[in-house]
């Protein structure tokens, strides 16, 4: 596995403006300390489907630097074709999956909303079409996957339904993943949640007591996922964002990607949207067979990053982020070369 490289305080180019990382002060380390018992009592949020869907306050601080190249200025500035093969929103009906569409309309791109119920009204536009689809039925997925570019899997256990995380996150990812390969479609990006591979941290502890295992169930799905498409010509991009908020996107400058699931954070719905749908539509080039988590950083708050357990190095060293999505994914590391087995 790589070594991760060695992390200084590192200067980021904001608006044309250098910014350096300044050591907090001795109240940010109180309040750092205080975040942590609130982690530790209150489980600061993960997947908020679970938790009824409300993020933790927890804000970070965190330097990354920033490097723009033309390949990222491109792909940034690049608009949608309305004709192209439409992108595809598994759980569409749920908060994150419908901040998905609406982010597919702002770019321009054609969209499948693939609910449960066939049943969608969040999102008023042509460039919409709404279907039925459950995913836990393969032939359903089928009928309603072919003729799309790519899918975006924001389906979730949720206490509401009925339904066990085990027919949502690992069965229902799994029919994703396969029938993705099956009819050819170049990606599919899972929401998940950080923690799923720390499970007795104490968020990974709360989350999976009151959400059935739900942790656990992401994780085999994500694992599924990746067997399924292995050596495939549909690649994947999982995505594990921390306690999920209902507030105003900061955007990628204010968000920190980090690889390795050793951080926790939070971070809002609106920012996990853009960023399934950046990595739905990127080139392989760019970000491919990837996983990474996601948590935002607030300059207003010295509050330092949380490790999920205390033993986790902080700085993880895999840390990045840019002026666009795109040029966040850049330094990201492929499972392979994250894991032995090629995957975490």
């Amino acid at each position: 596995a790589e070594i991760p490289r060695h992390n200084q305080p590192r200067e980021r180019a904001m608006d044309g403006q250098p910014r350096v990382r300044v050591a907090p002060s001795d109240a940010a380390r109180r309040r750092r300390g205080c975040v942590g018992m609130l982690l530790v009592f209150g489980g600061l949020a993960l997947s908020s489907s679970v938790l009824a869907g409300r993020g933790s306050s927890v804000r970070l601080g965190v330097s990354s630097s920033l490097r723009p190249t033309r390949r990222m200025a491109a792909a940034a500035g690049a608009t949608a074709d309305p004709t192209s093969k439409p992108v595809a929103v598994l759980g569409a009906n749920g908060r994150t999956g419908r901040l998905c569409v609406e982010e597919l309309v702002k770019r321009g791109q054609p969209v499948k909303a693939l609910t449960r119920t066939g049943k969608f009204d969040h999102v008023d536009s042509p460039l919409v079409s709404v279907e039925k689809a459950d995913v836990t039925d393969p032939q359903q997925l089928r009928d309603h996957l072919d003729g799309c570019q790519a899918a975006i899997f924001a389906a979730a256990y949720s206490r509401n339904t009925g339904n066990d995380p085990s027919e949502i996150d690992n069965q229902g990812l799994a029919n994703t993943a396969m029938v993705s390969k099956e009819l050819g479609l170049s990606r599919v990006v899972c929401v998940s949640s950080g923690a799923v591979t720390r499970p007795y941290s104490p968020v990974g502890l709360l989350l999976n007591t009151v959400g059935k295992g739900v942790l656990f169930q992401k994780r085999r799905g994500e694992n599924r996922m990746r067997e399924v498409l292995k050596d495939s010509g549909c690649d994947y991009v999982i995505i594990r964002p921390g306690g999920l908020r209902d507030t105003p996107a900061l955007g990628p400058t204010k968000t920190e990607l980090n690889q390795g699931d050793t951080v926790v954070g939070s971070i809002p719905r609106q920012d996990v949207a853009a960023a399934a749908v950046a990595a739905a539509i990127a080139p392989k080039d760019l970000v491919s067979r990837t996983t990474f988590e996601m948590y935002s950083l607030d300059p207003e708050n010295e509050v330092e990053p949380n490790r999920l357990l205390p033993w986790y190095a902080l700085p993880s060293g895999y840390e990045s982020s840019g002026l666009t999505w795109e040029e966040a994914f850049e330094t990201l590391k492929p499972d392979e070369r994250l894991s032995p087995r090629g995957f975490y």
